[in-house]
């Protein structure tokens, strides 16, 4: 299903494009940050190769951004790896345990300097209310990223 609803979100980065890179592709530095303010990610796989699935469950018990009263307390995210180029280009099917949707993210990182540019497009979106519900996750996701790149203790 095509759809205009999508989710474009950038960032620069304090950090090389390979610590970005394995800041999203590696499970143990994932848990650290891949969750929006409140959440704690309380498990994650991914199996990086082309076809490939991940998984993250977030708890969002405590989170001041509520969830859809369907997926309740614990989410779960999921898709699979599409195509993976090291330290500049990965794309992955997302969805949510629960809901009926399956999206589209591509990240692309570009070095700039000693930092990286990190462009992040969600498209694919079934409505206003699944992009806005995106927009709200992504924003302090990425900001939790940034946060994690430069102390190595999100949210901490």
């Amino acid at each position: 299903m095509t759809t205009d609803h999508s989710v474009l979100q950038t960032r620069i980065l304090n950090a090389s494009p390979k610590e970005v890179w394995d800041a999203w592709t590696q499970p143990d530095l994932m848990k650290q940050w891949f969750c929006p303010l409140g959440m704690n990610a309380v498990e994650v796989e991914a199996d990086l190769k082309i076809g490939g699935a991940f998984r993250i469950v977030m708890d969002a018990s405590n989170a001041p951004l509520r969830p859809p009263p369907e997926m309740g307390n614990f989410l779960t995210a999921y898709g699979t790896y599409q195509r993976i180029e090291p330290a500049s280009v990965l794309v992955f099917s997302w969805a949510w345990e629960g809901r009926d949707e399956t999206s589209c993210v591509t990240l692309t990182l570009a070095a700039k300097g000693n930092k990286t540019l990190l462009v992040l497009e969600h498209e694919g979106l079934m409505d206003d209310a699944s992009q806005i519900f995106h927009e709200d996750g992504w924003t302090p996701t990425l900001e939790n990223l940034s946060r994690y790149l430069n102390t190595r203790d999100a949210w901490g």
